[in-house]
């Protein structure tokens, strides 16, 4: 077979630039082909590295992680009260322009969950996470959370309604009550107000597991017995926060706010006008 000189010349210039590099391991300083660095795969730096948001993504698959590990344990979303970073400011650690307010709202969302498991039952690493997204709690909410039981074992507590008010000791006992050093039957001689003041412990069912030592004043016998019954709760949650569940479904841990309307001047009463006469 014949070859022209054309052909050679295409083979000539195939062969110099196809031409294998030798591979040099004498000094790595200058070698420019290691078979080890060819086979070696580059690793992202984080699993949500081709995300749109990588940050953001990272942040939710270790919020979404913890979640996971604790779904099983009883949770109160009314018990939620931790304040959030807000949107401009999360903005900074979560990718900065590339972050949607929808991304941010689902943040919330997981958070929020999270927030709504009791405090006790709650482990270091839920504890630590949910502090890099809140804010400072302010006093209130700390002397709040740090009630707890005194010296003798006693949970005090105190409830107001109207002109009422009641500070309640609790304490582990037989089921004695006692109000303003007397029994309730003698302050409260109505059926119907005694079983208002030991409703939280129906509730629990722990009639009988507790001594009560109540002290009561101001008003009448309606608004010592929800002040009363309110002081009762609080203290009840003292003991065993488990027990808010039952009690924030019967509406025995909120005052009520409702009270006796002033008399307005030109008025007989609060509302009531004088009769009118035309002649």
């Amino acid at each position: 077979m014949r070859v022209t000189p054309l052909q050679m010349q295409r083979t000539r210039v195939f062969a110099t630039i196809w031409k294998p590099q030798l591979p040099l391991h004498n000094n790595p300083l200058t070698s420019r082909f290691i078979p080890e660095l060819e086979r070696t795969r580059i690793v992202p730096s984080m699993p949500t590295f081709y995300a749109r948001n990588p940050y953001h993504e990272q942040n939710m698959a270790r919020l979404q992680e913890v979640l996971n590990k604790h779904a099983t344990l009883p949770f109160d979303r009314k018990s939620a009260s931790t304040t959030w970073l807000k949107f401009k400011q999360y903005k900074e650690k979560a990718g900065g322009e590339l972050l949607k307010e929808s991304e941010y709202l689902q943040l919330v969302t997981i958070l929020k969950r999270l927030d709504a498991i009791d405090v006790e039952l709650r482990s270091d690493e839920m504890n630590s996470l949910l502090m890099e997204y809140s804010k400072k709690t302010t006093s209130i909410n700390e002397s709040r959370q740090e009630a707890k039981l005194d010296d003798k074992g006693r949970a005090v507590a105190v409830g107001r309604r109207k002109s009422s008010s009641a500070k309640v000791y609790l304490v582990r006992g037989t089921g004695e009550v006692m109000v303003n050093g007397k029994a309730l039957n003698e302050v409260f001689p109505k059926l119907q107000d005694r079983l208002k003041v030991v409703l939280p412990l129906q509730l629990v069912e722990q009639e009988g597991n507790f001594n009560i030592h109540a002290l009561v004043r101001g008003g009448g016998s309606t608004g010592q017995v929800d002040a009363l019954k309110l002081a009762l709760s609080k203290a009840l949650l003292i003991h065993n926060p488990l027990w808010k569940q039952r009690l924030s479904g019967a509406g025995v841990l909120s005052r009520d706010p409702r009270s006796v309307e002033r008399k307005k001047p030109g008025k007989k009463k609060a509302r009531k006008m004088p009769t009118w006469v035309k002649r």
